[in-house]
């Protein structure tokens, strides 16, 4: 059997029958773009990859409570404080960045979780990148784009799963993606740039919503994931892993 120099592949590539346990590529494969990977299975949070700035919780890699490799955030009793983790600024919107994981939150009703990509690792005060602080939506940071489940939600309603954007410190209207998060359940977030500063917001594989100049196009972002309490005891968030993807320079 041969085929042509180019092979169009709708969704994804399945291995099966005789290839299934064995080595299935004759030759290596080179992904066109940059990947950024981590599943959290070393023994320590990786100091090469990530800033971790600590107020109200702590960081770790945590593999007692889920197989496969996690890291927690463990939030402290003070409300409405954050803390980040978040890689260097190294993705942009021109070159098509796009950023996923997947995160379990054990009390939604005690915390509020963002996570995209922001101008900064961190925001001070310490405040969210964006998030309903007070009910309402609101931005420390210049320019994000992210999705947020937060307890103090009244807008869309507790811990609602919305995609999120500031630009240039204007704040663009919220997509809610219609689906509440509830204790101890797994959610795969996505979002996808383009260069004119567009957002695509995914949970679990399915879009829900696109935001055009989400943020300011030409930013120099990192991956972050933040996380701030919201109640007067300590919860746990799970990160099961973080990808990130964009174009080449060229």
């Amino acid at each position: 059997m041969s085929f042509s120099q180019r092979m169009k592949v709708g969704r994804f590539l399945r291995f099966i029958g005789d290839s299934k346990n064995t080595h299935n590529v004759k030759g290596p494969m080179f992904p066109e773009m940059v990947h950024f990977h981590d599943h959290f299975t070393d023994d320590t949070l990786s100091t090469d990859k990530w800033l971790a700035t600590v107020t109200n919780a702590t960081i770790a890699v945590h593999h007692s409570t889920y197989s496969g490799g996690q890291c927690r955030i463990l939030t402290d009793t003070t409300d409405n404080e954050s803390s980040f983790l978040a890689t260097p600024l190294v993705w942009q919107d021109d070159y098509n960045a796009i950023c996923e994981t997947k995160i379990l939150l054990t009390d939604v009703s005690g915390v509020a979780l963002f996570f995209g990509l922001s101008d900064a690792t961190l925001e001070t005060t310490p405040d969210m990148p964006i998030d309903y602080a007070g009910g309402t939506l609101a931005a420390a940071a210049t320019n994000a784009v992210g999705i947020v489940a937060d307890a103090a939600d009244t807008v869309n309603g507790v811990s609602s799963i919305v995609g999120v954007g500031v630009n240039g410190g204007s704040l663009e209207t919220a997509i809610d993606s219609e689906t509440d998060w509830a204790d101890v359940a797994w959610h795969r977030l996505r979002v996808e740039l383009n260069p004119d500063g567009d957002a695509t917001f995914f949970l679990n594989g399915k879009r829900f919503g696109k935001m055009p100049t989400a943020l300011a196009s030409a930013t120099r972002l990192c991956i972050i994931i933040a996380v701030a309490n919201r109640d007067s005891a300590a919860d746990s968030v799970f990160i099961d892993s973080v990808d990130g993807w964009q174009d080449e320079v060229t």
